[in-house]
């Protein structure tokens, strides 16, 4: 379990952004551990990072973003609707705006992955007909 919980603080911090050198430090003071344990974390990041971001399917990850850009939305509208300054409010707009055309890019992303596909498997015969 401590393993876990180490590797879920590595993609935290990482995603803060933090370096590497600086996420290393950190681990190792926090979770008493050396160095090399959090080296080995990232180096072996391919075999666990899927399973504890439940991405080990593409579909689910579509689902998981769509939902995080929904929620991105609901509370960009809150705040402009609660809001008594003009500037807070333009800038939940233009949030919500972000949003939307985000939700779109990764609702429309898994019909083009496929079409793409279908051309290279087209392409790789010999055969391209558009």
């Amino acid at each position: 379990m401590e393993a876990v919980k180490r590797r879920i603080e590595f993609l935290r911090l990482e995603g803060l952004g933090l370096t590497q050198a600086e996420i290393i430090e950190q681990l190792t003071e926090k979770n008493g551990c050396t160095e090399r344990t959090i080296y080995n974390d990232i180096e072996s990041r391919t075999s666990w990072q899927p399973y504890l971001q439940s991405i080990t399917k593409p579909d689910d990850v579509l689902y998981k973003i769509m939902n995080r850009h929904e929620q991105i939305y609901r509370q960009a509208s809150r705040i402009l609707h609660s809001a008594p300054n003009p500037m807070v409010q333009l800038g939940a707009l233009n949030l919500m705006l972000k949003a939307n055309s985000l939700m779109f890019d990764t609702a429309v992303l898994p019909s083009l992955m496929y079409k793409l596909k279908v051309l290279e498997q087209k392409a790789s015969k010999g055969v391209f007909v558009p």
